[in-house]
């Protein structure tokens, strides 16, 4: 799969999504997403139950996962903190501004408030899970070889109706460059340091497990967007490394739901956005707010805008090394 295919798809959708004069784009798009989601998770979870040596290994892909999600997250937290005295927060204007920004939508997650206290996307699980399951449980009793093999071609059409529906959302946010002037551009030093310390993080890590540097570079250029990073890794890398982009960006959620807090209380706000990369515009969004307060909702949701981004440049070119 080239990664010149893919970007031509989102930046489709995200022209169209610009230019929209529909109020309800960003629905629609949500709705792309999660039937392309689903579509792509049926596949893997196809591809996994038709895997004896993939079910075999489990417990050494988790493993592996669990290390380069640590290191990216270490990575990143570290590059944050460093960098976090050259990014100015305008805590004057960002108040106002969290209360506008409601939406979740670059990467095809419903519509989640910073008032939500418990983050999580319960809907959006249930379809990850749902489908994997459903594959996963299809391949090993009734599906033969031939449909799972086939279902591999499905998968492609099925990620350039997900990236679509990504660009759609993602063209449809026009709030953002607004944001961006309140704040100063500044405030996009924080996703670069994410970037910078999970792909360096990741490609160490790698390292040290035996991976190669392209591969551990693109687990982590994930930054815990496990349904994208999950689905692209199975196409470009094969079972095993898709099934460790996917849980190493599972795990990534997960753990920054559980250290978001004391990064706080022992670092800094800006330092708490780090750990969920591409999570903080939508899961784990609510979570930053309660915890560092409202000045960091809008860099919050800006950085996963970018890290969205650039996920779906990072991921395939990495590939390509």
């Amino acid at each position: 799969m080239e990664i010149g295919l893919l970007l031509v798809v989102f930046l489709l959708g995200g022209i169209l999504g610009f230019f929209s004069p529909f109020e309800g784009t960003n629905r629609v798009a949500d709705g792309i997403v999660l039937v392309g989601l689903a579509v792509l998770l049926f596949a893997i979870g196809a591809q996994i139950g038709g895997d004896e040596q993939l079910f075999r290994n489990i417990n050494t892909i988790g493993i592996s996962a669990a290390i380069l999600c640590v290191g990216s997250v270490i990575g990143s937290i570290a590059c944050v903190y460093t960098s976090a005295s050259f990014v100015l927060v305008d805590d004057g204007s960002t108040t106002s501004s969290s209360e506008e920004s409601t939406s979740s939508p670059a990467r095809g997650q419903p519509e989640t408030t910073a008032t939500e206290s418990a983050g999580f996307d319960w809907k959006t699980t249930g379809i990850v899970f749902g489908s994997l399951s459903a594959g996963f449980v299809l391949s090993s009793v009734v599906l033969s070889g031939r449909i799972v093999t086939e279902l591999e071609s499905v998968s492609v059409s099925a990620l350039w109706v997900l990236l679509f529906g990504v660009g759609l959302a993602v063209g449809s946010d026009t709030g953002s460059l607004g944001y961006v002037k309140r704040l100063g551009w500044g405030v996009f030093l924080i996703p670069v340091a994410i970037a910078v310390g999970s792909i360096v993080g990741g490609m160490l890590v790698g390292l040290a497990i035996g991976m190669p540097v392209s591969h551990g570079a693109a687990v982590a250029a994930g930054f815990g967007w496990y349904s994208y990073a999950g689905v692209i890794m199975f196409d470009l890398g094969g079972t095993e490394l898709g099934a460790v982009a996917f849980l190493a960006n599972l795990f990534r959620e997960v753990l920054t739901l559980l250290i978001v807090p004391a990064i706080v209380d022992r670092l800094n706000g800006i330092t708490s956005i780090a750990p969920g990369g591409a999570t903080t515009m939508d899961v784990t969004l609510p979570l930053i707010q309660n915890a560092a307060g409202d000045e960091f909702v809008v860099p919050a949701l800006l950085n996963g805008f970018v890290l969205s981004v650039f996920a779906v440049v990072l991921i395939p070119l990495f590939m390509q090394i």
